[in-house]
């Protein structure tokens, strides 16, 4: 008998033990037996024994219209369903095992309730990553068409530019120039949103003009917008002079723009938005504060999440989570405090930077040495542009729309620089990267693409490539990086 009872004892634990929410239910669904994890989530720690499992586990006065027992019943097969318990704000799955006698006639049941609010958040996760990623595919080929469409809009223009007196026509011609560069930046966006970049952050960021900018870029948000509604945003600002740091300034001032606008929509009936910036031992401090709603520690761990807004139908939900990614990019840290119906102060943390002062003069730029260059790409519009604005510099050129036809031209005729793209039919840019190479080590490569490149280029192709650009060019950006091929190229023949 002792051993009888210390195995019942044991099962007992063991019933206790598990975390799930066990019952076992007569076919009148009274429970009859629940285990520790029931008692204390169904019966607030007080034995549910005697109760209908209905009134529990949902709070019916009768048994639940799907109550899994039946379903499970009629087919033979265990049928879980998913419930969401607004008691507990979590999802549980209920499954129902059905306990026979020797007749086959029902004996009663057991319910078994996990909490599965956890698995179906990852579950939910992957199925978005798995959207993100389809969706940075797609986003990434029509990037790379819309920036060779836009280099050869900016090209043709700035090589106008040159050749233009009249005013009227010059400004025309800038306004294109304008929109061309924004529709570049616009590009970038969905590059980044499908591949973050990682290029070396060289250039050297004045905070405090920055913020003035994006203040005088946000004014009409926080100040005529506001007016119309009836409110009133005061802005504060208590900028630092002479703080820098390293980044880029239109990853910057979109960071900036995103979290003033969060700021201002976050006080329906006006306050105040404060912006400082300051020093710190070695860091660059920038805090964003309002006076608005507030938010609840929940809404805090999700703020970043891609998607995630709480504007409804008025919010994307890619404000804050772009943000995020460009501050991860320039190495920097991000903090959130928030207090419900006071307010929220947004901290940035970069590490701090000297104002570059030297830079390549234009003078130096525009004195490089004429060279012979060959350009490699599929596109004829693109050789066109090339053709032309290398040429414009006194330079000898030779254009390629075939990779194969391109090296055997270079077999025979070496030139001191090759200029190609990226994703070609025949051959890839890294592929004829690696023939000119082999050929002539001395041969500076640079590498054009409207695909989104990283700078930092993998050790193996570091070897051959010596330069890289993306599309849309600059002809500031082209001129400077064929100063410098020349530049090394006549340093390696001397």
């Amino acid at each position: 008998m002792d051993s009888i009872l210390d195995s019942k004892d044991k099962y007992r634990i063991i019933f206790d033990k598990i975390n799930d929410m066990i019952t076992l239910c007569d076919p009148e669904y009274t429970i009859i037996e629940s285990n520790h994890s029931a008692n204390i989530l169904l019966g607030n720690g007080e034995s549910i024994v005697g109760k209908k499992c209905y009134r529990v586990f949902r709070g019916n006065s009768s048994p639940c219209v799907n109550c899994p027992l039946s379903e499970t019943l009629a087919s033979g097969i265990v049928q879980p369903i998913s419930v969401y318990d607004e008691r507990f704000g979590e999802y549980f799955e209920e499954r129902t095992y059905p306990v026979l006698n020797n007749a086959a006639e029902l004996n009663g049941f057991i319910l078994i309730s996990k909490n599965v609010t956890k698995a179906r958040e990852i579950e939910e996760k992957s199925a978005l990553m798995k959207k993100l990623t389809a969706l940075g595919q797609i986003s990434s080929g029509v990037a790379h068409d819309f920036n060779n469409v836009l280099t050869v809009v900016l090209g043709r223009v700035q090589l106008m530019k040159k050749q233009v007196i009249d005013p009227l026509i010059l400004n025309s011609l800038e306004m294109i120039e304008k929109s061309a560069l924004d529709g570049a930046a616009k590009v970038r966006k969905i590059q980044e949103f499908a591949r973050p970049k990682k290029d070396k952050l060289t250039g050297a960021v004045d905070l405090k003009k920055l913020l003035e900018e994006v203040f005088d870029i946000t004014r009409p948000k926080w100040e005529e917008a506001s007016k119309v509604k009836g409110i009133i945003i005061e802005p504060v600002l208590l900028l630092d002079d002479r703080l820098y740091i390293l980044g880029d300034s239109s990853d910057l001032r979109n960071a900036f723009t995103n979290i003033i606008f969060n700021a201002v929509d976050a006080m329906p009936d006006g306050g105040v938005l404060t912006v400082k910036s300051s020093k710190e031992g070695q860091y660059a401090l920038i805090e964003f504060k309002d006076t608005g709603t507030g938010m609840t520690e929940e809404t805090i761990e999700k703020i970043f999440d891609p998607f995630f807004t709480t504007k409804g139908v008025m919010g994307t939900g890619l404000g804050m989570s772009e943000v995020y990614g460009i501050i991860q990019r320039h190495n920097g840290r991000i903090e959130v405090k928030s207090t419900i119906g006071k307010g929220t102060g947004i901290l940035l943390r970069f590490m701090a930077a000297r104002k570059a002062e030297i830079q390549t003069t234009v003078e130096e730029v525009n004195s490089s040495r004429p060279c012979r260059i060959l350009v490699v790409d599929d596109e004829a519009y693109i050789l066109e542009v090339l053709d032309e604005l290398l040429s414009s510099m006194g330079h000898e050129v030779k254009t390629n729309s075939s990779a194969m036809a391109a090296i055997q031209d270079f077999k025979k005729y070496p030139y001191d620089i090759v200029i190609t793209d990226l994703g070609m039919p025949e051959m890839s840019g890294h592929e004829v990267a690696a023939k000119v190479k082999a050929l002539h080590p001395r041969t500076q490569v640079i590498v054009v693409s409207g695909w989104a490149l990283n700078m930092e280029i993998e050790d193996k192709a570091r070897q051959t490539i010596d330069f890289v650009i993306s599309k849309p060019f600059a002809i500031e950006t082209i001129t400077k990086v064929i100063f410098e091929a020349v530049s090394k190229y006549y340093s390696l023949k001397d």
